[in-house]
C-alpha cells in the first residue's frame, strides 16, 4: 500500500530541502528514507513536478 499523497509531498519536500542546502545528490537523499519502491516512484514523479532539471539515473 503505497503513502498518503500528503505524505509524499512532504517527503519530496524534505527532499528538496536537504539537496537544497547541499548535502548530497538528491537520488542518496531519496534514499535515506528507506521507501518501498512504488512510494520512492511517487516522491521522485513529485519532485520532477517541482525540480524539472534534476536528473535521476535510474529509469523510473
Amino acid at each position: 500500500m503505497t503513502m498518503a499523497n500528503y505524505k509524499i509531498r512532504i517527503i519530496a519536500s524534505a527532499c528538496l530541502t536537504r539537496y537544497n542546502a547541499g548535502e548530497c545528490n538528491i537520488e542518496t537523499i531519496i534514499d535515506s528514507y528507506d521507501l518501498q519502491v512504488e512510494d520512492r516512484e511517487l516522491i521522485i514523479d513529485q519532485i520532477k513536478i517541482k525540480r524539472p532539471e534534476l536528473n535521476f539515473s535510474s529509469a523510473v
